[in-house]
């Protein structure tokens, strides 16, 4: 990873120079400790917390503040008068130029795509303590709770969220789960009746705005990730509110017939749910790609589990989709996956995320509806159960609700 970071550097040392105004040959002193970042979207800033720190072996940590989560890398340089951050499992690198007095930082975030580039503008200063400030006086509206959600496109398309969210004074965090996954660990401020809530991974990066209306009830915002606005909402307080059944989302076209596949792994074997390791054992087949962050939350959950597990005949095998056209690279993102969660189940390369190389790899299966999909399979090699989707740590309750319910399943196929 040192060697792609240098190339990294290669490539956008000239850039950040000339954009902005860098003399390389100055002397630059960054300043440690806590930081507050924003990246600058359309709809303002998406602010963020991070702490950078010098190690006795003079590497350098880079800690993102995510909610209740941490995300930390120690792919951290210092080049000259940059700072370039690339960040755990995705491909998503952090490069800046430092100021003067090492005290603020002013860059751009560059994320990769299907071998293509994104960047948003990024700049940051030294003292983060907080991501949005209230206005003094303003009572904050009580926000917590359930909530109804439907996010709409500009087309006309929505979709369904719960929200659920705790408030404390004016802080408030939580999450929207969808059918298909969630948005992760959010939080913010609620100042008088307008809502900010933002949360940034690495590489999801949202920017949550609302007003609420006290008469009617309602929250109305819009959604920006990333530097754009791609979406508004609406959602009103539901305590019954729930979203559609995980388990009907997606099937087999025929029921009878197992799911068959053969796709090689990082040392270029073939793996197979029907090889003789997986017979008479209960199977995971884990549908994912290191780009999505629903999809590491699962394989953070999957890989303990296993290891928990295993010797029980219990096993998993990972489906990865990745966004890249380049043999070398897809298998370098699913290690990278593998390290960070100290996976030890096959993870295999089955192609891209598009809908004709899905349908390609696992004809058998229905439309794919959403990453991560999970597919288990009984000791007899029969698909019990398809799972849609998955409600990460940031829902709370939903996320306890499927550990509690997939280990049920499981002890159940265990003990046939």
């Amino acid at each position: 990873m040192k060697k792609q970071l240098a190339a990294l550097v290669l490539g956008l040392f000239v850039f950040v120079g000339c954009r902005w105004g860098i003399h390389l040959e100055g002397q630059y002193r960054l300043q440690f400790g806590e930081w507050r970042g924003a990246l600058l979207t359309d709809g303002g800033e998406l602010p963020f917390l991070f702490g950078m720190e010098r190690l006795p072996d003079s590497t350098f940590r880079f800690t993102l503040h995510d909610g209740a989560e941490e995300v930390v890398t120690n792919e951290f340089e210092i080049v000259g008068d940059s700072l370039i951050v690339q960040f755990p499992v995705f491909e998503s690198t952090l490069i800046a130029a430092i100021s003067t007095m090492g005290d603020s930082l002013r860059g751009e975030l560059i994320r990769v795509k299907y071998d293509a580039e994104t960047r948003v503008p990024f700049v940051a200063t030294v003292g983060g303590k907080y991501k949005f400030a209230a206005r003094a006086g303003r009572l904050p509206a009580e926000l917590g709770g359930r909530w109804a959600s439907t996010f709409f496109k500009d087309d006309g398309d929505s979709t369904l969220a719960l929200g659920l969210f705790e408030q404390q004074g004016s802080d408030i965090s939580g999450s929207f789960a969808t059918a298909s996954g969630d948005y992760r660990y959010l939080n913010g401020i609620v100042d008088g009746d307008s809502l900010y809530l933002s949360g940034f991974d690495g590489s999801g990066a949202y920017l949550f705005k609302a007003k609420y209306d006290k008469l009617s009830g309602q929250l109305s915002g819009e959604l920006f990730a990333g530097q754009k606005r791609i979406r508004s909402w609406t959602a009103r307080r539901d305590s019954s509110f729930t979203l559609p059944d995980p388990l009907s989302l997606t099937g087999l076209k025929n029921p009878k017939a197992p799911v068959v596949f053969s796709f090689p792994n990082a040392v270029g074997q073939n793996i197979s749910a029907q090889d003789p390791a997986y017979q008479g054992k209960v199977v995971v087949l884990q549908i994912l790609g290191s780009w999505c962050p629903n999809c590491l939350d699962e394989t953070a959950f999957l890989a303990k589990y296993h290891q928990q597990n295993q010797s029980r005949g219990f096993e998993v095998i990972g489906l990865s989709f990745e966004r890249t056209a380049i043999r070398e690279k897809a298998f370098n993102n699913i290690d990278r996956l593998k390290k960070r969660f100290d996976v030890r189940y096959e993870m295999v390369l089955a192609g891209t995320p598009e809908a004709v190389d899905v349908e390609k790899a696992l004809p058998n299966l229905g439309k794919l509806v959403a990453f991560p999909t999970t597919i288990i399979i009984d000791k007899k090699g029969v698909v019990r159960r398809i799972h849609t989707g998955f409600s990460g740590p940031a829902t709370g309750e939903p996320y306890q609700e499927y550990v509690k319910e997939f280990s049920a399943f499981i002890e159940t196929l265990l003990a046939e």
